[in-house]
């Protein structure tokens, strides 16, 4: 979250959309931190958004927080600065794992390899990013170097960064494309 703030602040980023949004608790603390920003929360699920709607009123910050629903960035009605995701990527075979996670299903699974949803958003991208911008992806373990490639060869242009969690896991994918 402090990177994502700190990267707002330093390239003046006046638009951001978090896709799948859940709770709403990023967004909400974007916008409590960025006040000049617009903020787009999107989810493909009509449960999470309300339980995001209440707490967006619950931080007074619903007039700043744009809630859409639907399936990645098909809502975003305009390109914005920063795409900010965490979205599902466990593998299935981390499935059983997981069954003890109060977390829904379609908030978990990726997909076989975990990528389907990253990969899905990233081929999204291009249209919905303004010039410029920066894409930052929470992945899984093992993840980095699928997501890197799959990145490369949709914008060879671009630099991209891996960020290692705590534990010195991959954890974190930032993209900061070409200004053309």
């Amino acid at each position: 979250m402090e990177t994502t703030i700190s990267l707002a602040q330093d390239y003046r980023v006046t638009t951001i959309a978090e896709i799948g949004t859940g709770s709403g608790a990023i967004a909400i603390s974007l916008a409590l931190n960025l006040p000049q920003t617009k903020i787009y929360a999107t989810d493909i699920s009509a449960p999470a958004l309300e339980v995001a709607l209440i707490n967006c009123r619950k931080h007074n910050v619903v007039n700043r927080i744009h809630l859409l629903q639907g399936d990645m960035l098909n809502p975003l009605p305009e390109p914005v600065d920063l795409i900010l995701a965490n979205l599902p990527y466990v593998k299935k075979v981390e499935l059983p794992q997981r069954s003890a996670n109060f977390e829904p299903l379609l908030a978990l699974y990726g997909g076989s390899d975990g990528l389907q949803k990253i990969r899905q958003l990233c081929r999204q991208v291009n249209n919905k990013l303004k010039p410029n911008g920066h894409l930052i992806l929470e992945i899984g373990k093992g993840q980095g170097q699928a997501v890197n490639s799959l990145l490369h060869s949709l914008f060879p242009s671009a630099k991209i960064e891996i960020v290692p969690d705590l534990a010195g896991i991959d954890r974190v994918v930032h993209l900061h494309s070409s200004g053309a």
